[in-house]
């Protein structure tokens, strides 16, 4: 006969063997830019994710009226993008290349897309943060790769309230300097014909 004292020990170790840790993630490109942006319905704002100094990923999270319910809120990168018909549930679960645990105690043996779990759940209705997630990435050929998937925002009970894609972000240029790059030729090579 076999014990309990041996079989639940063994499941607890074979549990954490499945579970695997997620890398520290130094690969996005430079100046890569993706964002989500929430104006359908209740919720409004941005979650935009950006390359830092180092190739990690700097997450800024701007959100406002979260109803004065339902809280914490929490927030993930989902799966799969959200539909045309703008189903939340379509989105699946958490991306979770690693097989990480939502009830984990350390970022990286939490769920890759877990971000209110890896760095604070929303307490009342808007939040303002930027942060660094060393755990995801804006290489389109890493497994923690965010663009294209999608931001869900739950109520703290886990229902559905917001959903937005992650789309790539087009980079500000700076006037002054997009002018000063495409003069930059013509007046060279007019310094070198002066030369001549």
């Amino acid at each position: 006969m076999v014990s309990l004292t041996t079989v639940l020990p063994t499941a607890a170790l074979v549990s954490l063997v499945a579970a695997g840790a997620a890398p520290i993630l130094s690969d996005s490109p430079a100046n890569a830019a993706y964002k989500a942006t929430f104006n359908k319905g209740g919720v409004t704002g941005q979650v935009s994710f950006t390359t830092d100094q180092g190739g990690y990923v700097k997450v800024s999270v701007n959100l406002s009226n979260l109803p004065n319910y339902g809280g914490p809120f929490l927030y993930h990168v989902h799966q799969k993008p959200v539909p045309l018909n703008g189903n939340c549930t379509a989105t699946l679960g958490h991306l979770n290349p690693y097989n990480g645990s939502e009830t984990a105690t350390t970022p990286a043996t939490k769920e890759v897309g877990d971000l209110s779990g890896k760095h604070g759940e929303i307490n009342g209705t808007s939040l303002s943060t930027t942060y660094i997630d060393q755990y995801l990435s804006l290489n389109p050929s890493n497994p923690a790769f965010v663009g294209g998937l999608s931001v869900v925002v739950h109520l703290h009970n886990l229902t559905r309230i917001a959903c937005a894609n992650i789309t790539m972000d087009t980079p500000v240029v700076n006037a002054a300097d997009n002018m000063f790059s495409k003069l930059s030729i013509p007046l060279a090579v007019g310094a070198a014909a002066l030369l001549l």
